[in-house]
């Protein structure tokens, strides 16, 4: 039979002993008190309907936190493009930053925020707005400026559907040329 000596039988079990792991220890370690619960880089996500794609998001960075509320932080670009009902991209919504509240779903963006119909060419900027999911109705309260190849427009606050297929300018400001049609 095969013996170890006594003094290696002490050292291997005082080594099996002294491993502890300390859920405080742990906790205090890897716990960061405002730490998303999910981090994504180029965030691409459809959203689709009957196979057909009705939107198109991509962010550069996202960040996704549960508590207290389910939010998602996009930060640094953020993309949304839409699409109609034969999946043609109609417009498309960039800005720098956005957040996503996914129980009211509502998205709301900032900083250079360009909203461009493309059947149009015409181009809404921004610095804020809110994009409501649940109607597709896109608002702000701010300034805005439209541009299209016939005239630039300007205003306070605005809204339109998220194709920006039609718009109103709730305060508008400027020199309008208003033309008669026969």
């Amino acid at each position: 039979m095969f013996r170890l000596p006594v003094s290696i039988s002490l050292l291997l079990a005082g080594m099996l002993l002294s491993c502890e792991n300390d859920s405080g220890e742990i906790q205090r370690i890897t716990h960061f008190e405002n730490a998303p619960d999910e981090y994504t880089e180029n965030l691409n996500m459809f959203h689709n309907d009957s196979g057909q794609t009705k939107v198109n998001l991509y962010a550069k960075v996202s960040q996704t936190f549960y508590e207290p509320k389910h939010i998602t932080k996009f930060q640094d670009y953020l993309r949304v493009d839409f699409f109609n009902k034969t999946g043609a991209k109609v417009s498309t919504l960039v800005a720098l930053s956005g957040l996503f509240d996914h129980d009211e779903g509502v998205v709301e963006v900032q900083d250079s925020v360009r909203l461009y119909n493309y059947l149009k060419d015409q181009q809404l900027e921004t610095e804020y707005l809110i994009w409501n999911k649940k109607d597709s109705t896109i608002r702000t309260d701010r300034n805005v400026l439209v541009r299209s190849p016939k005239e630039i427009l300007k205003g306070k606050g605005l809204v339109t559907k998220q194709d920006f297929s039609f718009f109103e300018i709730l305060e508008p400001t400027g020199r309008m040329d208003i033309k008669k049609e026969r």
